[in-house]
C-alpha cells in the first residue's frame, strides 16, 4: 500500500461529530491516519467557524486600546 493523501467533504452531525469511512485498499492491518479539519467557505463567503490564523491576527490589532490605571478597591472585614 502506498502513501495516499484523500481529500474530502463532510458535514457534521449535530452533537459536532464528524463519521468518516474509506477503502484504503488493504485489510486487516494497522495505519496511520492524520485528520486535518478545516471549515468550509459558504458562497456568501462567511466561514462556518473562526477562519485560520484569526486569533493570531486580532492580538494587539487596537493599540490605541489601553486599560485605564485601577482605583482602589474598599478594605472589607475579615471572616472569622
Amino acid at each position: 500500500m502506498l502513501t495516499e493523501l484523500i481529500e474530502t467533504e463532510a458535514h457534521t452531525t449535530r452533537d459536532g461529530m464528524l463519521n468518516l469511512s474509506f477503502n484504503v485498499g488493504v485489510s486487516d492491518a494497522d495505519v496511520n491516519v492524520t485528520v486535518h479539519v478545516r471549515p468550509v467557505v459558504s458562497a456568501k463567503g462567511i466561514a462556518t467557524s473562526w477562519p485560520v490564523g484569526y486569533f493570531e491576527r486580532l492580538a494587539g490589532s487596537m493599540p490605541e486600546l489601553e486599560r485605564p490605571e485601577q482605583s482602589d478597591y474598599d478594605v472589607r472585614l475579615s471572616l472569622p
